[in-house]
């Protein structure tokens, strides 16, 4: 039998339980009691604002525990607008005529009321003869009409120490132990939120710490979805499924490897397993349609299938069930810095050897060839495409030959240096002597009209010969930018030059 999700079974019954909101609990008592001695107060609504996991839901449970209230919940994400809220806000301003105990209307997520509903319910508080509260975790997203009628308590957001305290009386209670420093990454990652916290730290236990390195990998990046998909296979209403998704910043054919990777985890049954991947593999289609056509209102149907679809596929495990992100990502997060120094060696053959994306990523196979089996060449191409040390690994493939090969490209470097130094020191000893040789005229030259050419030294060179010399240098000295442009090159261009 699956074990209760400690979440709940945790869940703090009296608000002197609840972690560090002593100021918050104060504002909600003094409300409530006002209510309870008959005499409600001016604002008869209250907004319980804060970041998630924080105590607010838990407030409304323990409050209706500690004061015998009957708790009437909706959910303002699944139903938004006044025409299906209506019936639940109804009880809030109806007493019970059998006089049994007083009703608490909480409405959940108040802060996605659609403006539709959000004057009716205005309306309504102003009517109301029991007490509504509401959550939201940005109060200032709460309508304008709602918001001027309720008193808003504004709960903290949880400290690190806040949550390793709460986890370590969850510890001492279960009986268990867990690493310090898996302890205090869970609190890490959870960023204020308990409840997340509390539902990690039931992964480490029961999974071990192997699952809780690979789940808390994710945590702090992809919150949402863990979320979202606790709520998918966590019900059986389609409805409900669909809306799970709501929020989430993520694309669907990335939602359906999330959904994909954790469906044998949620189901027992061969049958109920083949009706889930059934209902994925329908969603493939439609996306897969929706990219070859552009016709991308098509995700609506594959976002429908991948959530309802799956969520009635048949009967869940009971009780705490873990979420695992996908190995695809795993794998494509553990290869991100070889991806991004691959495509920074192909923009290099684009930019040096004038091609298009496709050639310079087949003659980056060519490379690296090269590179594991002729240092001298390799050594070469390490000058000619400009590439850093860690480029020279990567093509390498092995640590020892990359710094062989990068020994030899900076000898290539430093001769390619002296030789340009070199040749400046020619080219200024050409202009020197250009201008030596170049004698004005005498007074004789000008009477005559005639210009004697210039007499040189034993060794000297001749203007002629000048001129000569610099035509021969000049094609050595010429810079990679004056090189002519867009003739495309290909590798055996390159190896021909050699």
């Amino acid at each position: 039998m699956q074990e209760v999700p400690w979440v709940e079974k945790y869940r703090p019954r009296k608000l002197s339980e609840i972690v560090n909101q002593e100021r918050a609990i104060e504002q909600v008592r003094a409300w409530v009691e006002a209510w309870l001695h008959g005499n409600p107060p001016k604002k008869k609504a209250l907004i319980l604002a804060g970041p998630p996991g924080v105590g607010k839901t838990t407030t409304v449970y323990a409050l209706a525990n500690e004061y015998g209230f009957e708790v009437i919940e909706l959910n303002a994400s699944d139903e938004r607008t006044f025409e299906k809220i209506e019936r639940y806000v109804q009880a809030a301003y109806t007493l019970d005529i059998l006089g049994k105990r007083r009703k608490l209307i909480f409405l959940d997520e108040a802060d996605n009321i659609e403006p539709s509903g959000a004057r009716e319910i205005a309306k309504l508080i102003d009517r109301a003869r029991n007490p509504i509260i509401m959550s939201a975790n940005h109060y200032w997203e709460v309508p304008r009409e709602i918001r001027n009628k309720a008193q808003i308590v504004e709960y903290k957001r949880l400290t690190q120490r806040d949550i390793i305290k709460a986890l370590i009386r969850i510890l001492k209670r279960e009986g268990k132990t867990v690493p310090k420093e898996i302890l205090y990454e869970i609190a890490k990652r959870a960023s204020g939120d308990l409840r997340a916290a509390i539902n990690d730290l039931q992964t480490v236990v029961t999974g071990g710490t192997e699952d809780a390195v690979q789940v808390l990998a994710y945590r702090d990046v992809e919150k949402s979805v863990f979320q979202a998909l606790a709520q998918i296979f966590a019900t059986d209403n389609a409805k409900k499924a669909k809306m799970a998704t709501l929020g989430v910043d993520m694309f669907p054919h990335e939602l359906l490897q999330w959904i994909d990777e954790n469906v044998p985890y949620v189901y027992y049954r061969p049958e109920d397993i083949a009706r889930a991947y059934e209902a994925l593999s329908r969603a493939d289609i439609y996306l897969g349609r929706a990219q070859r056509t552009g016709n991308y209102s098509l995700w609506k149907y594959a976002t429908d299938m991948m959530t309802a679809g799956v969520a009635v596929a048949g009967v869940k495990k009971k009780g705490f069930v873990r979420i695992y992100p996908p190995k695809t990502i795993k794998l494509l997060t553990e290869s991100k810095a070889e991806r991004s120094l691959r495509d920074s060696i192909v923009k290099k053959v684009m930019s040096e050897m004038h091609m298009a994306r496709p050639e310079a990523l087949e003659t980056l196979h060519y490379l690296r060839v090269i590179f594991e089996n002729n240092p001298d060449l390799a050594a070469h191409f390490t000058v000619f495409l400009d590439l850093s040390e860690k480029e020279v690994e990567f093509l390498a493939g092995d640590s020892e030959k990359a710094r062989t090969i990068w020994g030899k490209a900076m000898n290539i470097e430093k001769k390619l240096k002296e030789r340009g130094r070199l040749e400046e020191s020619v080219r200024e000893g050409l202009a020197r002597a250009k201008e030596e040789a170049k004698e004005a005229p005498t007074a004789e030259e000008q009477e005559t009209g005639e210009v004697a050419k210039p007499e040189t030294a034993e060794g000297e060179l001749t203007e002629k010969e000048l001129e000569e010399a610099e035509k021969e240098i000049e094609p050595l000295g010429r810079k990679k930018s004056e090189k002519k442009k867009g003739k495309q090159a290909t590798l055996f261009d390159f190896l021909g030059k050699k």
